[in-house]
């Protein structure tokens, strides 16, 4: 992440920024704030050994919100003519209006929040499209010399650069840039009537060596490869609630979904969310401290500032056990009396900010992993978790798990395909009884939706054990 800003006050200067706010603001809206972004974004699929499919595109605009109480108005102009920027000025002004023009914005001062990890070279752009392909071909050829059970793979390479710019009739004002890539492997596997596949990805905001020294195509090809030849054999869950012990790393969803989307901002001041009562009370179990960080290095949730101007930060929610803060964004904390978080973010400038998590996880604890398992006399062991959903009003959660292993007298025992945990994340939650001292944060591929808008996050954890979730299956 260059420390180098994003060149954006050339096409959108502060007298032209000034003016905006000021016609945002000629209603009466007591807020007014710019945002300006340029994107690029690639991405290249491989199957059959072809490339299936390729894309280039370009996006770049500016929108401009008005605020007045709960009051948000939020119009965009693609491309940079001032007058078309003028004219979405206006209209923002008159969905948030009241008596009296705002007047012109207080005189800007420039943030300069430290970056949390900066990038020499990153992929998007240091490598052509020619050796982002040649990537993906070592990955297919990597997968497929791995077993000959393995009958098809699918892999593709996406990458990404924006720039943006924040102005506010606060004052603010503050540019940025992101750069993310990232490769993913789809290998399927055939043994008679059984078919399965295995996944695996890699990446982040990453310098382009990173596919050549840290996690290289042939790595994620084989993990990937690896796991469908290891479903092949896997057998059935036994249906019940019983142990189950959650690997490190993007075992971290299950907090991300079952805590992280109830302690955001909107949520808590609509009341809509059960965690909104539950400041200082105990709401996970003791020796767990849930943090939502945007400073975690090279992590595809990380950044400088926020899509609102805001540093990131470090944001600890739950500390032993004990809910202690919550997630604001600009809009949220005016209306509450809190101080924004750094979690303020929209997919793009055609989108108006909404709170959302950055990096969360829960911070590691004192167990050694192997222990965690060792101490399991019948239970389930959770390598990899899908898909899932999530009631953020009431807690309920449903989790495909992709990848486990029966636990039996505190070893692993035997692969398990087709398994789900259900149950209630404010259950689940108190349920943990054991946190390993092996925390990773899995920065490579997460991506999060909210009201349509979808954001880069990342999440994690160490190993946890949990007393009891239910585990739905066909076994008996």
């Amino acid at each position: 992440m260059p420390e180098a800003r994003s060149g954006l006050s050339g096409l959108v200067p502060r007298e032209l920024a000034a003016e905006l706010l000021e016609l945002g603001r000629a209603q009466g809206a007591e807020f007014a704030e710019v945002y300006a972004e340029r994107a690029v974004v690639s991405t290249f699929t491989l199957e059959e050994r072809r490339i299936r499919s390729s894309e280039y595109s370009r996006g770049q605009g500016v929108g401009v919100r008005a605020i007045q109480g709960e009051q948000t108005g939020y119009a965009y102009a693609d491309g940079f003519d001032a007058g078309d920027l003028r004219e979405a000025a206006r209209v923002a002004a008159r969905i948030a209006r009241d008596r009296a023009p705002g007047g012109p914005p207080r005189a800007f001062a420039v943030v300069e929040a430290p970056a949390p990890f900066t990038l020499a070279a990153p992929v998007t752009l240091t490598l052509d499209p020619a050796h982002k392909v040649e990537l993906l071909r070592r990955a297919d050829e990597a997968a497929r010399g791995h077993d000959g059970r393995i009958h098809e793979v699918s892999s593709g390479f996406a990458d990404s650069s924006k720039s943006y710019l924040v102005a506010n009739s606060d004052g603010l004002w503050a540019e940025d840039r992101h750069f993310l890539a990232r490769l993913t492997v789809t290998a399927f596997a055939t043994e008679g009537e059984v078919r399965q596949h295995g996944y695996a990805t890699g990446g982040g905001s990453v310098e382009a060596s990173y596919f050549e020294s840290q996690r290289t195509p042939e790595q994620i090809a084989l993990e990937a490869a690896g796991v469908a030849i290891t479903l092949l054999r896997a057998e059935e869950p036994e249906a019940g609630t019983y142990p189950v012990v959650v690997a490190p790393g993007w075992g971290g969803v299950l907090v991300h979904e079952c805590f992280g989307h109830g302690m955001e901002g909107d949520v808590i001041r609509k009341r809509s969310s059960i965690r909104a009562s539950q400041m200082g009370r105990l709401v996970a179990a003791k020796g767990v401290t849930i943090v939502d960080s945007a400073l975690v290095p090279f992590s595809r949730g990380s950044f400088r500032v926020d899509d609102e101007g805001t540093p990131a930060q470090r944001t600890v929610l739950v500390e032993d056990g004990v809910l202690v803060g919550y997630l604001w964004d600009l809009l949220n904390a005016r209306l509450t009396g809190n101080r924004p978080t750094g979690n303020g973010r929209r997919s793009s400038y055609r989108d108006y900010p909404l709170c959302r998590m950055t990096n969360t996880f829960i911070e590691a604890g004192p167990h050694a992993p192997a222990d965690l398992i060792a101490s399991v006399r019948r239970g389930l062991y959770c390598k990899n978790l899908g898909g899932g959903s999530v009631s953020p009003a009431d807690g309920n959660f449903s989790f495909q798990v992709t990848e486990a292993w029966r636990i039996e007298d505190g070893r692993l025992a035997a692969p398990v395909r087709n398994a789900t945990l259900t149950g209630n994340g404010n259950d689940a939650m108190l349920k943990i009884d054991g946190v390993g001292n092996d925390l990773l944060i899995e920065g490579s591929t997460g991506s999060c939706g909210k009201d349509g808008q979808w954001k880069p996050v990342g999440v994690g954890q160490p190993t946890v054990r949990f007393t009891g979730i239910t585990v739905g299956g066909t076994g008996t």
